[in-house]
């Protein structure tokens, strides 16, 4: 394979990995409708600041996430919509219980 697709495969891997952590997803969730503090975020993932601060800081360096400061406060928003359609495929996933 070429370079170019190997390099599009390490990029996709690494959004990949960002869904193995279900805070993670609960904040692609969250900012689905608006943009959001790290405050806000922590408080709707049910999560610590310190916690929710690595996740959007991870989310933002794999291009998941962008955010803009306003004063004192950071808001983060989604990069791009379409990545939630990974989450919405894994609603295809079967519960091993039933």
């Amino acid at each position: 394979m070429g370079a170019e697709i190997q390099e599009l495969a390490v990029r996709q891997a690494a959004v990949c990995a960002l869904f193995g952590n279900a805070r993670r997803i609960l904040i692609l969730w969250a900012l689905l409708e608006q943009e959001m503090t790290v405050s806000d975020i922590a408080s709707a993932i049910e999560a610590s600041l310190q916690s929710t601060s690595q996740y959007l800081r991870l989310m933002e360096d794999r291009g998941v996430l962008l955010s803009r400061r306003e004063g004192q406060n950071i808001y983060y928003r989604l990069a791009n919509h379409d990545l939630l359609e990974g989450c919405r495929l894994l609603y295809q996933v079967p519960d091993p219980g039933k």
